[in-house]
């Protein structure tokens, strides 16, 4: 009897990464797509780090290193960037998110935007920096600020969404 429950326990870790898995690869394509639009031309906001920083801090839903650094490596391979710099930006996201060292900038649960500043521009450094390595050049600023800063934009707009989305299921229960 003991064993079923051991297996069934195994599959159900085994179901929910594969659908953290599914669910960040389709948040990093339609990041993707965003570039087709002309607002977005020069650079695409980065969703996927506002998804994992909510994941982990408002809804508990914690994906394993593993499932970021495998949507990073496949992403990495499908549009040509340096492989490996995207794994590194979703795991430091992650690390940051989970610390107990960006925990100060959070204490009552209404700077989430402060937070999510401080950890996005803490990982998308370490990545510029990696990058400019990597490189051997210094890129143009401007899409770096953009990028920054249409992120930085979108942060609110998706937190307030699910806020309002958390209200109405409260409303509807009471």
């Amino acid at each position: 009897m003991i064993k079923n429950y051991i297996i069934a326990h195994i599959l159900n870790g085994f179901y929910k990464n594969f659908i953290y898995l599914i669910f960040l690869f389709f948040i990093i394509n339609f990041e993707k797509s965003l570039s087709f639009f002309s607002l977005f031309k020069i650079a695409t906001p980065s969703l996927i780090s506002i998804i994992i920083y909510i994941f982990i801090k408002k809804l508990n839903l914690v994906p394993s290193y593993f499932i970021l650094f495998l949507v990073g490596c496949i992403n990495d391979i499908l549009m040509g960037s340096n492989l490996g710099t995207t794994p590194v930006f979703l795991i430091l996201i992650k690390f940051f998110s989970e610390g107990l060292l960006f925990d100060n900038f959070n204490k009552n649960d209404r700077q989430d935007w402060i937070s999510f500043t401080v950890i996005f521009l803490a990982s998308f450094s370490i990545v510029f920096f990696i990058n400019i390595l990597l490189n051997s050049s210094l890129p143009d600023f401007s899409p770096v600020f953009y990028y920054v800063g249409t992120t930085l934009i979108f942060f609110p707009v998706i937190n307030l969404s699910i806020n309002f989305i958390f209200f109405i299921k409260r409303l509807l229960k009471s």
